[in-house]
């Protein structure tokens, strides 16, 4: 359950990140390859961050079964008195994906969301 929460946080700050950068006129290419240099590089950039960029959301670890996981984690943090504002949130939009028929996208489609959010519209 700590891994999904974990994964699911860093693909929405990825998603974010990528607005981000394209919103500034960024190479996002670049600016990827720069931050998997540094800190921020991990297993979520190095493994998803291509296809985010080209929007492209074949399923791998799809929506559906990331929404069931998120329910785990945020069942066992209430069961538990625990407090997990990011996870609950990005649970949040990933059920909203979910809602919107996307539940076979890969998880990475939380992309389309920050997209959405930042009035750029559907993106598939």
């Amino acid at each position: 359950a700590a891994n999904q929460l974990i994964v699911a946080g860093n693909i929405q700050l990825v998603a974010e990140a990528l607005v981000f950068l394209e919103a500034h006129g960024v190479d996002t290419e670049s600016a990827l390859a720069v931050l998997g240099g540094g800190l921020a590089g991990s297993a979520v950039l190095d493994r998803k961050g291509a296809t985010m960029r080209a929007r492209t959301f074949a399923p791998g670890f799809r929506i559906d079964l990331h929404h069931k996981d998120l329910g785990i984690v945020t069942a066992a943090a209430r069961a538990a008195g625990v407090a997990i504002p990011l996870g609950a949130h990005v649970a949040q939009l990933v059920g909203s994906l979910r809602a919107q028929g996307r539940g076979g996208l890969d998880h990475s489609a939380l992309l389309m969301q920050v997209d959405q959010l930042s009035g750029k519209g559907p993106t598939t």
